[in-house]
């Protein structure tokens, strides 16, 4: 059984294979539209972009990218409009969405725990202890990030709604059974390879890999911090992998479990009709690596 993953969009769901990804999305007539593209995964065109913690960070930039270009289309579709934005408002929207999410989770943790030392009297010296209290306040604004955006958006529980349906969906393919909503309806919106639980993996990662940086002036600690997340975000998409390949072991269950618990933040359960468009994409994807019938060529990679 290949891989498969996804992603909530805008009134939709994203749903990428190996080879392809595929979107379903409802329009403002409640019709589905659905696109899909071939997807050829940057960590395929080099044998060193395959390389633990290497192949997580490049897989996480392109999910990124490709999550923010689905996005984009989806909201178009969804709001009913004709023009789609460019790769070059995509990128500013990208671009826009990293400095904000630098701001609140490395700039504000390293200037709120340098207040509270300084409101302490400098006692704080020890890396290790500054870096536990600096990740306490991440995962504090994290969670309140997303607590907020929840209760002030009926969008944004929408959107959640369709997150739990993606996961629905997928743990439904990977028991084998037939891609209808009544086999979604029992089972939960968590599963163990989701960015939800991937960010907490990378705030915990980031406590003990920043305790390793010096405690200087706040913009050499930020700055610090950013050269070395490509290294925490590796590390963590290795966790992720193996713990979806081990998650029928009784340690790793207890290892993901705050991560699936704080799923239930950016989850909530789907109707039948979110479900059917989470399935709608699947089966998109599913269907196009069955007819591409993909071999690898003598150099190793994948073709179609």
């Amino acid at each position: 059984m290949m891989r498969v993953g996804g992603q909530a969009v805008m009134e939709g769901v994203l749903m990428r294979s190996p080879n392809f990804w595929s979107m379903a999305v409802r329009d403002p007539e409640g019709e589905l539209e659905v696109r899909a593209e071939p997807f050829n995964s940057i960590t395929r065109r080099n044998p060193l972009f395959r390389l633990p913690v290497i192949r997580g960070f490049l897989s996480l930039a392109e999910t990124l990218w490709l999550g923010m270009k689905a996005l984009t289309i989806s909201t178009n579709i969804a709001l009913g409009e004709e023009d789609e934005l460019s790769r070059k408002e995509i990128a500013a929207t990208l671009g826009f969405g990293l400095v904000l999410g630098l701001a609140l989770f490395l700039a504000a943790p390293v200037l709120g725990t340098k207040g509270i030392d300084w409101l302490l009297g400098g006692v704080i010296t020890n890396p290790l202890l500054f870096n536990i209290v600096e990740g306490i306040i991440r995962v504090l604004i994290f969670v309140a990030y997303l607590v907020g955006i929840s209760v002030l958006s009926r969008d944004i529980k929408r959107f959640f709604a369709y997150h739990g349906a993606e996961h629905k969906a997928i743990k439904v393919y990977e028991r084998g059974e037939e891609l209808v909503p009544e086999n979604a309806r029992r089972l939960d919106t968590t599963h163990v390879r989701c960015g939800t639980s991937f960010i907490l993996y990378v705030l915990v990662a980031s406590i003990f890999i920043f305790s390793l940086l010096p405690i200087t002036g706040w913009f050499w600690m930020v700055l610090s911090r950013i050269l070395v997340i490509p290294l925490v975000a590796g590390l963590a998409f290795e966790f992720i992998m193996w713990s979806a390949r081990n998650q029928s072991n009784p340690v790793v269950q207890v290892l993901v479990w705050p991560g699936l618990q704080m799923q239930k933040l950016t989850t909530r359960e789907p109707s039948d009709e979110m479900v059917e468009v989470a399935m709608t994409a699947l089966r998109k994807v599913l269907a196009m690596e069955r007819e591409a019938r993909i071999a690898p060529d003598a150099t190793g990679r994948l073709v179609i």
